[in-house]
C-alpha cells in the first residue's frame, strides 16, 4: 500500500493532484457541512462584539495595525468590546442598523453556547457577524454558481466537439466558424451587457459565462476525437455493426477522453471562482443580504485602511486557496495524461 502511494506522488503531477484534492475537500466540507463547525449563521449579529479581532493572539498582531490594536485595547478596558463611533465614519458605524437580518437571525444577540467553537475565533466584521460563518457562507455561494458555469460549457462542449471531430465536414466547420465568432467577444463585456439586460442575477451570470467557455472544451474534444476516428480500433468498431452512438459515448468519450471531462471541470471551476468573486467585488454578482467572499472584501474597503485587516484577509486567502486547489486538481491531471498516453 505504501509503495502504491509512494510511485503515484512521484509520477507527473502526483503532488499536484494530492494537494488539488485536499483543498477541493476542504471547500466541499465547508459547502455541505460548515454549519457544524460553528452555531453563528451569516446573518447573526453580536452587536457586543463589533469589530473583534481574531481570538489567536498572533493573528490578531499579524491582521490588526498597532494603532487599531491600541484602539481595541482603550475599549476593552473601559469595558466595552468593539470599535468607537469615531473609529469608523458616522455613516458606515450604524451600518448594521440598516441591515435586513434573515429569520435566524433573532434578536441579534449571541447563541447559546455548546457549538464547537463558542467563540469569534476570526473576528467580526463591522456588523458583528462571525468572520468564519461569513466564510463558510461564501464557500457555498462561491461553489454553486461555478457549478453552473461547469453544467453549460460541459453539457454543450462535450457533444459538440464529439460529433464535429467524428463527422466532420460541414458540422465541423460551422463549430469553428461559431467558436471564432464566441472568442471575438470580450468576455468581460458580454458578462455587463447581460446585467444590463436581464435581471441582475449571479446564476444566469454564470450560464453566459459557461457558453463563453463551450469552444474550449469543444475545439479540444474535437482535435482529440479527429484523430482517434481513423485509429483501427473504431474502424474495427464500425466493421462488428456497432452503432455511431456507441462508438461515440463508449470508444471515443468514456474510454479515451473521460481524464479530459475532469480536467476541463477543475479548470473551468477555478475561473469560474475567480468570475465570481470579482462580479459581486464589483456589486454585479451575489446580492446582500447572500454572502459571497467577493462583497465581503467590498464591504471591508474602509476597515482595511483604519487597519483591521482580518476582514480583507480571510476572504481574499479563501479565494487563493479555492482557485489553487481546483488549477493544481486540473494541471496534475493534465500532467498525469499526458505522461500515460507518451508510454
Amino acid at each position: 500500500m505504501g509503495s502504491r502511494i509512494l510511485r503515484f506522488l512521484h509520477e507527473p503531477g502526483g503532488y499536484r493532484i494530492v494537494m488539488g484534492s485536499l483543498l477541493v475537500t476542504l471547500l466541499l466540507l465547508a459547502t455541505l457541512g460548515g454549519s457544524q463547525w460553528t452555531h453563528y449563521g451569516p446573518r447573526d449579529m453580536d452587536l457586543e462584539a463589533q469589530m473583534q479581532p481574531p481570538s489567536p493572539s498572533w493573528l490578531r498582531h499579524a491582521l490588526t495595525s498597532q494603532e487599531g490594536l491600541d484602539r481595541w485595547e482603550k475599549k476593552r478596558a473601559e469595558g466595552v468590546r468593539g470599535p468607537s463611533a469615531g473609529s469608523l465614519s458616522s455613516e458606515e458605524s450604524f451600518d448594521f442598523l440598516r441591515a435586513e437580518p434573515g429569520p435566524e437571525a433573532g434578536d441579534g444577540k449571541k447563541k447559546p453556547a455548546g457549538s464547537l467553537l463558542e467563540h469569534h475565533v476570526l473576528g467580526t466584521d463591522r456588523d458583528g457577524r462571525d468572520m468564519l460563518a461569513l466564510l463558510i457562507a461564501g464557500a457555498r455561494n462561491c461553489l454553486l454558481p461555478g457549478l453552473v458555469t461547469c453544467a453549460v460549457a460541459l453539457c454543450l462542449g462535450l457533444p459538440l466537439g464529439l460529433l464535429a471531430g467524428y463527422y466532420g465536414g460541414r458540422l465541423r466547420r460551422l463549430l469553428q466558424s461559431l467558436s471564432g465568432t464566441i472568442l471575438s467577444i470580450p468576455r468581460l463585456v458580454l458578462l455587463l451587457i447581460v446585467v444590463c439586460a436581464l435581471e441582475p442575477n449571479v446564476y444566469y451570470i454564470m450560464a453566459v459565462l459557461g457558453l463563453t467557455l463551450v469552444p474550449r472544451v469543444s475545439e479540444l474534444l474535437m482535435t482529440r476525437v479527429r484523430l482517434l476516428a481513423n485509429q483501427g480500433f473504431i474502424l474495427a468498431a464500425r466493421e462488428a455493426g456497432l452503432t455511431d452512438w456507441r462508438i461515440l459515448s463508449r470508444h471515443l468519450f468514456w474510454y479515451q477522453n473521460r481524464q479530459v471531462f475532469t480536467i476541463q471541470f477543475s479548470l473551468i471551476m477555478a475561473e469560474s471562482v475567480l468570475t465570481e468573486t470579482t462580479l459581486s467585488y464589483l456589486q454585479f454578482g451575489t446580492k446582500a443580504p447572500e454572502v459571497s467572499w467577493g462583497n465581503i472584501i467590498e464591504g471591508s474597503q474602509m476597515t482595511f485602511f483604519s487597519g483591521y485587516y482580518w476582514i480583507t484577509f480571510f476572504p481574499a486567502f479563501a479565494i487563493i486557496l479555492a482557485i489553487l486547489g481546483f488549477f493544481y486538481l486540473g494541471d496534475g491531471l493534465n500532467a498525469r495524461l499526458a505522461y500515460r498516453e507518451g508510454k
